[in-house]
């Protein structure tokens, strides 16, 4: 009778220590992002000021460890408290080019490829709900506004510019097209 009692004490305490190691690693687990400094807009925001478009020499490996050499890229970080902000990028005739836009701790929100290109550029909006509902109301019912607009739940961002070079002799093309990309504050 003793030691079934001593054995169901023991059963109780080994119970609890993996309870207790258990939570303990969902917690540390779940906190990893919002306690790291090297989330991918911690990067972005260190390589320059907002609203500037910084190309990447893809020899960075930034956002992503497999960046291709045949996709020219740049980034631009924003500040929507500030306002929203239009951000452009010249479609190429032939190729892919799109825009991303991911949001400060994590998660694209939005994303554009040339396939939605209207008079050889891709345009969207970014903003939060509170401007969103705003452009909204000024918006005429009869001649509605034609904008793109993507919606952040957080007030800081980036983008993502991309452009495919199909052959190697286009990845001048394909970085001269991202040099054409504006990211900007609109009213």
């Amino acid at each position: 009778m003793r030691l079934m009692g001593k054995l169901a004490e023991a059963v109780r305490l080994l119970a609890c220590l993996f309870l207790v190691a258990i939570s303990v690693h969902i917690v540390s687990v779940l906190s990893v992002p919002s306690l790291s400094h090297a989330d991918a807009f911690s990067l972005v925001s260190r390589l320059g000021p907002e609203l500037r478009l910084l190309p990447l020499d893809g020899h960075e490996t930034l956002l992503d460890g497999m960046e291709d050499p045949d996709i020219a890229a740049s980034v631009c970080s924003f500040d929507l408290a500030a306002g929203p902000v239009k951000l452009t990028l010249p479609a190429g005739a032939d190729g892919f080019s799109s825009i991303a836009l991911h949001q400060e701790g994590g998660g694209a929100f939005f994303a554009l490829s040339n396939s939605a290109a209207e008079k050889g550029r891709i345009e969207v909006v970014a903003l939060t709900p509170a401007q969103a509902a705003d452009r909204a109301a000024d918006d005429d019912p009869d001649n509605p506004s034609g904008e793109v607009r993507a919606v952040s739940s957080r007030t800081r961002g980036f983008a993502v510019f991309r452009a495919l070079a199909l052959f190697p002799s286009q990845r001048q093309a394909a970085k001269a097209l991202i040099a054409g990309a504006r990211c900007q504050h609109v009213e």
